[in-house]
């Protein structure tokens, strides 16, 4: 969703300017068709980690919580990046040359907790990405739950509300020159 909600009011142009359509609901049901590919796709990660020997514990239970706060962020930051790159391409082709950097800093391929300089493991920790990475790990791996780390899920939510109080101000501002600048 970093790259694919950036450029979804792009790819969908002719709903803008062709007729009157809500621009703000065309990364909603682009995020809604990759939450539904995610969903297949955590369910093939739990077959292969039953396959493997490891049965599912009690901290599953808490996979739905980390995907849901997954779906909203994305959403909001498809929003966001979206009517920014449908302002200016560059904005798009600086969302896809920073995903590189975005998913090497995660914590997808390694653990954050293993950094020992404090400074660099906040930081990291104000990434929404890694909250949710390590969220998944928590669930599977870990066996912790989120509100043993109240900290981590606080930054994450002071995030996202920034980030939604940006998408709703840049809305407000571009939605009425949108459909000018992508005719």
């Amino acid at each position: 969703m970093l790259t694919s909600g950036s450029d979804t009011i792009r790819k969908y142009s002719y709903l803008v300017t062709k007729m009157k359509f809500p621009v703000s609901t065309i990364p909603t049901f682009v995020s809604i068709s990759k939450f539904i590919v995610n969903i297949a796709l955590v369910i093939i990660m739990i077959i292969i980690f039953c396959v493997a020997g490891h049965t599912p514990t009690i901290y599953i239970l808490q996979l739905p919580f980390y995907m849901l706060l997954m779906y909203i962020f994305f959403t909001i930051w498809s929003l966001f990046a979206s009517l920014l790159s449908s302002m200016s391409k560059d904005f798009g082709n600086l969302v896809k040359s920073m995903v590189t950097a975005v998913f090497w800093l995660s914590g997808i391929l390694w653990n954050p907790d293993t950094i020992q300089i404090g400074w660099v493991k906040k930081l990291l920790m104000l990434n929404p990405v890694t909250f949710l990475t390590t969220g998944f790990r928590n669930c599977f791996i870990n066996h912790t739950w989120f509100w043993e780390q109240p900290k981590r899920l606080m930054y994450f939510i002071i995030i996202t509300v920034i980030m939604l109080i940006l998408a709703i101000w840049t809305y407000r501002k571009l939605r009425k020159e949108i459909p000018d600048v992508l005719n």
